[in-house]
């Protein structure tokens, strides 16, 4: 059976914000797209519309991750781990399509169906 990231075509899980390809949300808020391809595309630019704010990989994750959902300083070091980087560098230094893969992995995107 897919988990809610492979379900809902959504590889980061963002939640639902009216994202522009999203067709709605889950019973728990999570946005819905029509095709995996939509969902990449809406993870991206989250990824890119935090970079233009200036934000650390940390301050990103804490914000895209909040403690109160998440083991965020858990993701926080498995994100750098991936990534071979410190939660202080920019993120708008690294690539959004090397960021959105880990974050999808984290996500439990790539799992396979069991």
């Amino acid at each position: 059976m897919p988990n809610r990231a492979q379900r809902n075509n959504n590889p980061g899980n963002l939640r639902y914000a009216g994202q522009k390809e999203a067709i709605g949300e889950d019973d728990r808020g999570f946005a819905v797209f029509p095709s995996p391809w939509a969902g990449w595309r809406a993870l991206l630019a989250q990824i890119k519309l935090d970079q233009r704010r200036g934000l650390s990989l940390e301050k990103f994750i804490e914000k895209y991750a909040p403690p109160d959902e998440n083991d965020t300083r858990a993701y926080v070091e498995f994100v750098c781990r991936e990534l071979a980087v410190s939660p202080l560098v920019f993120l708008a230094d690294l690539s959004a399509y090397a960021v959105a893969a880990i974050i999808a992995a984290q996500e439990g995107y790539f799992a396979k169906e069991g």
